[in-house]
């Protein structure tokens, strides 16, 4: 799988870091400078919006902040990189942000390309009990939870929409985050522990395409830190389906024989949710669906570790992870709990 960025996974850590970035102030027009507290990672340049937010109160006196940007190593609690040995990390103190990062990407024009990649927020505010604990984020469904919800996901309150992640491509290659040419997937608030930001498509209009990385903060908190890792463009040039649809494939072990199957099936698993039944992990992640999902039936039966393979080959594939030691005990959890097509990556 090849990706068209360059450093895309934030490997590089400190090496070639610079200071360059974009300013787009409110009402004004967009200018560089060099950001001393800004080590943007090699390949990428850094972008974030400045001044009062029309939408806010303008006596309150808060206003879009330059971040703070620098790579991130890889820690044991909590765990700031999704796969490697480094992430990035984009945040504000006590202030808010519109920010992230940006790359121009040579390219075919025509080629059809996807662009993915993994993020999630600390969210800590001033005089909470929990006050500049790591692993706590605020919000009535955050607190030590890993979470994640698509913008516009009803029942959340605002601190648990205070971050909202997206990924846009601008097909044109601009550079500024705010043109209408760039197309931007759905928002996402996460926080605690890497998930997929949700995924944009779209075909080349030029030479070049830019791809954005973007984080937005509603109010000031004490800690408002976005951690990104994992960043993947890749040509879509086959697999497309005929319409997006919600794939669920549930994955047998090699050893696994049809009295497995034949669980799943008498589980009543088949005739509810029509999942897919296989045992090919590539069968499991191929396909350029924007909703897959796998349930891993005894996922430590395979070489290696399962998760890993899919999220380094079929990244964007939500993976489920299901023990039973006997095909009696697997149809037993499938009829009684169910999984459902909504089941989120573990």
């Amino acid at each position: 799988m090849v990706n068209f960025l360059h450093n895309g996974d934030f490997e590089r850590g400190w090496e070639g870091v610079h200071h360059r970035c974009i300013v787009f102030p409110v009402g004004g027009a967009p200018y560089e400078r060099e950001a001393g507290e800004m080590a943007c990672p090699e390949g990428w340049t850094a972008w974030y919006r400045h001044g009062l937010p029309v939408e806010h109160d303008p006596q309150n006196g808060v206003g879009w902040s330059a971040p703070e940007i620098r790579p991130c190593g890889l820690t044991p609690d909590p765990r700031r990189v999704c796969t490697g040995n480094w992430g990035c990390v984009v945040f504000t103190f006590s202030r808010i942000h519109d920010a992230g990062l940006f790359q121009q990407v040579a390219v075919a024009p025509g080629t059809r390309l996807r662009l993915s990649a993994w993020a999630h927020a600390w969210s800590n505010v001033w005089g909470s009990p929990h006050e500049s604990d790591p692993r706590w984020s605020e919000g009535s469904h955050v607190g030590y939870n890993a979470f994640f919800a698509e913008e516009g996901t009803p029942g959340l309150d605002d601190a648990d929409r205070n971050f909202t992640f997206w990924v846009g491509i601008d097909p044109t290659g601009g550079t500024n985050p705010y043109a209408p040419t760039v197309v931007w997937g759905k928002g996402a608030h996460i926080y605690n522990a890497y998930y997929q930001v949700p995924a944009v498509e779209t075909t080349a209009l030029a030479d070049r395409v830019t791809v954005f990385l973007r984080s937005r903060t509603l109010w000031p908190f004490k800690h408002n830190d976005a951690y990104w890792d994992d960043v993947l463009l890749q040509e879509v040039s086959w697999g497309l389906p005929r319409e997006q649809y919600a794939r669920v494939y549930v994955l047998l072990p090699p050893s696994a024989g049809s009295d497995w199957v034949r669980a799943i099936l008498d589980s009543g698993a088949w005739d509810r949710e029509r999942w897919t039944i296989g045992g090919s992990a590539d069968d499991a992640g191929i396909g350029a669906l924007l909703n897959k999902t796998v349930i891993a039936i005894n996922p430590d039966l395979w070489p290696g570790k399962l998760e890993d393979f899919f999220q380094r080959y079929y990244p964007g594939t939500r993976f489920i992870a299901l023990t039973a030691a006997t095909p009696e005990e697997l149809r037993q959890k499938l009829r009684v709990h169910g999984m459902g097509t909504a089941a989120t990556r573990d």
